[in-house]
């Protein structure tokens, strides 16, 4: 057989490796160190003829069983005579004051992987190389420059720890994954035989995969929806049609539904490795979660230990439900909730909310930034077009960017006079109303986008200087104002700006009105997409939220129950409007009692509200106390 070929970028394999130290949520949220495009360009242009920029590196290393590539573009390589001098090119908002030979290893670690792979490519007899380090200042664009000079037998020793390092990994890797495709291979359908319509359903999904398709599929309950998704997909990954499976749902219990469903094929001889991802409040083991290490231990030294962690569990599970999660964070003492994001990577299928792939503010960037052969099974989909709406918008509260400013105006009085501009303009905008409550739609206020820019970058140095003592309120705000400015960059595809005035509060929204484009734009990015749902009625109009094309296919598939089991009553002399429902009580108690009585059984009553049940259900309790009831309370 051919040998696997495993493909890495040297930055990933350098993050993965050698992360180490704390969690620092307000750090993490701004130290990313972005690849800034003009800035790069520019400093390239300057830098003289004998400058190459951009060059690919790669070097593919041979193991028994597979190779492992690792590929690369280092931002600039000076050849001068007989020496070479590798380039690095970082962009920060960090006060350059502030950096030093010691201020990431891991930028040193990812030049020094360019220095060895330009040597093994180029086959030079040089016995060292020089690497620089440029570090340009987003907001004053200064430069400084750090050089280290390493032999030949330095680099070489430094690649061929972590490429070996990384090839254990691998090894495990590759092992499960000829477990698992085995596995596939002689799994069968977990029951003697499909109900009606589940064969029909299994064969579209697999169809849509293995085209690379949109599937939109109305199916009625009671047919089997979540096996007839997962195991068609499951069989589509053994064949190679999907590296990963991300089953998405909108609510916890349809998410039990999914882990009882693997946990089924699991019986049935499926070896699938799976994740539960959990929101990060109710996952995290202290009782008001703070993503500081003074405040958690969790957090301190996090990246020093999660890859023994890491290791540990994906040796010993397959079935990684939340539960488990926190049993080896708590053995490991790292955080739970970022020790799962870390276990998404090696996971076969992740179960997870919608959040996790559409929501701009928390989907994995890991995952989605690029894309990759991912099979998206979307359930309950008839809940997507509205959370989308929710997750794409974004809101500006002048009450929330005022509770810092007298801080501000003492330490930072570059990021005062920032939060002054942006403050003014919203005093203005507050004026132009004529009542204290009211609300208007405007057009996209580009003077506005502008300020807040300014505000937002001043905003990220603050956070950069003072991130262990950041309040989370202070994060949050960070987060809210580039959710703001990423909103504005997609207002063509569907926005409207929505001011709210309350008092002295002003609240501005982008309000996103149609996320077809958007989604879209997710769903390109994968390999496939099933929506499935027992209410996608009516399709079309689905379909259109949804984003679909042409192209895309839809099945609509009939219930499996008898027709003649199926009752509906109306009735048609009673109004359950608002202003109608105080006259309409005791009608709707007899109704109840009138159905219940025809037949012996269990019923459900569900009602537009909590104040309306309890009406009804006080004058039916008074009424025929003798009957069992049951009733939910508010909360519940």
């Amino acid at each position: 057989m051919e040998k696997a070929q495993i493909r890495i970028s040297v930055r990933n394999m350098i993050e993965f490796l050698l992360r180490s130290g704390d969690i620092h949520q307000a750090m993490s949220s701004t130290r990313q160190l972005q690849q800034g495009t003009q800035i790069h360009r520019k400093l390239q242009a300057e830098a003289g003829e004998d400058y190459q920029a951009e060059v690919r590196l790669s070097l593919e290393t041979e193991f028994e069983e597979y190779s492992i590539l690792v590929e690369g573009i280092a931002d600039g390589i000076l050849q001068d005579g007989e020496e070479v001098l590798i380039d690095e090119i970082k962009s920060t908002s960090m006060p350059l004051e502030l950096i030093d030979d010691e201020f990431s290893q891991l930028h040193w670690a990812q030049a020094k992987c360019y220095g060895w792979m330009f040597l093994n490519q180029t086959q030079t007899q040089l016995t060292s190389i020089t690497i620089q380090l440029t570090y340009c200042h987003t907001k004053t664009h200064e430069i400084m420059q750090l050089h280290r000079k390493f032999s030949y037998e330095e680099l070489k020793e430094f690649y061929i720890n972590l490429i070996e390092e990384y090839a254990q990994w691998m090894q495990m890797t590759q092992s499960h994954k000829a477990v698992r495709d085995q596995s596939i291979y002689s799994l069968s359908f977990p029951f003697p035989q499909y109900r009606k319509g589940q064969r029909k359903l299994a064969a579209e999904t697999y169809r849509g995969i293995r085209d690379k398709k949109l599937l939109f599929v109305q199916a009625p309950t009671g047919i089997g929806k979540t096996i007839s998704v997962l195991f068609p997909a499951v069989k589509a990954m053994g064949e190679g049609m999907g590296e990963k499976i991300f089953y998405l749902t909108a609510k916890t219990v349809t998410r039990q539904v999914a882990e009882e469903t693997i946990g089924l094929l699991s019986k049935a001889g499926l070896h699938l490795r799976y994740i539960t991802l959990t929101a990060k409040d109710k996952i995290c083991m202290l009782e008001k979660p703070s993503c500081n290490p003074v405040d958690c231990p969790y957090a301190k030294g996090h990246y020093t230990r999660v890859n023994s962690a890491l290791m540990d569990i994906l040796t010993n599970e397959n079935l990684i439900t939340r539960d488990v999660v926190l049993q080896y964070a708590e053995k490991h003492k790292v955080c739970p909730f970022e020790f799962t994001l870390d276990i998404a990577l090696w996971a076969d299928c992740v179960i997870c909310d919608y959040n996790h792939v559409f929501d701009p503010r928390a989907y994995l960037r890991r995952f989605f930034d690029f894309g990759g052969d991912y099979v998206l099974l979307v359930d309950e989909a008839h809940n997507l077009g509205e959370r989308a709406r929710d997750m794409f918008s974004a809101e500006l509260s002048k009450q929330a960017l005022m509770k810092y400013r007298s801080d501000w105006k003492q330490q930072a009085p570059d990021l005062f006079k920032a939060f002054t501009a942006v403050n003014k303009w919203l005093i203005e905008l507050r004026k132009s109303f004529e009542k204290s409550y009211d609300d208007r739609t405007i057009d996209l206020p580009a003077d506005f986008i502008d300020l807040l820019k300014i505000f937002h970058q001043e905003l990220e140095t603050y956070l950069l200087l003072n991130y262990k003592n950041a309040p989370q309120q202070l994060t949050d705000l960070f987060f809210d104002c580039r959710s703001f400015l990423a909103a504005a960059t997609m207002f063509e595809l569907g926005y409207l700006v929505h001011v709210i005035r309350q008092g002295s509060e002003l609240r501005i929204k982008l309000l996103c009105a149609d996320p077809s484009r958007r989604l879209r734009k997710t769903y390109e990015k994968n390999r496939a997409i099933i929506f499935y749902s027992g209410t996608l009625q009516p399709l079309d109009f689905y379909q259109d939220v949804l984003g679909a094309e042409v192209e895309d296919r839809a099945l609509c598939l009939p219930s499996p129950f008898p027709a003649e089991n199926f009752c509906l009553l109306i009735a048609g002399n009673i109004s359950t409007r608002y202003r109608d429902r105080a006259d309409s009580y005791e009608a709707v108690a007899h109704y109840i009692k009138a159905a219940v009585d025809h037949k012996i059984g269990n019923y459900l009553v569900f009602f537009p509200s909590f104040q309306y049940l309890e009406q009804v259900f006080e004058i039916y309790q008074d009424s025929w106390p003798q009957d069992k009831t049951m009733v939910q309370q508010r909360g519940m």
